[in-house]
């Protein structure tokens, strides 16, 4: 079973990914943050295989700077960024910074199978 923590300051947001991963056999929702540093404290306890991450978060840290921490503390953590900003400005820069996928908000066929394929240890980009 993957554990999937997932990261992001919509409530909504956070219970779609819930829901979505609810329907998946070989994933589950290990735990969830709408900050930062919510995010540090829970991921140390829960363990999770992979986060899910959005680039705007509420509180001092974006989620830039925590994908950064993440990649730092964490080296064998894989990072899906899933969000709104634009792909053509966001995804190579979250990549160059560790993250091993980039999806754009709103396709969950996308989210998913990116979501697979970084939890397999592989880096997803558009188009795979």
């Amino acid at each position: 079973m993957v554990k999937v923590f997932v990261v992001d300051d919509h409530p909504v947001v956070r219970q779609t990914y819930r829901l979505l991963l609810r329907r998946e056999a070989d994933m589950e929702c290990c735990g969830e943050a709408e900050s930062g540093q919510e995010a540090v404290a829970k991921i140390v306890a829960v363990k999770p295989d992979i986060v899910v991450l959005d680039i705007s978060l509420q509180g001092e840290t974006d989620g830039v700077a925590l994908l950064q921490t993440l990649c730092a503390t964490y080296e064998q953590l894989p990072v899906l960024v899933v969000s709104g900003h634009d792909e053509t400005v966001y995804a190579e820069r979250m990549l160059r910074l560790g993250a091993r996928g980039y999806v754009a908000k709103g396709d969950a066929v996308a989210f998913l199978h990116a979501l697979r394929q970084v939890a397999a240890g592989k880096v997803y980009q558009r188009g795979d």
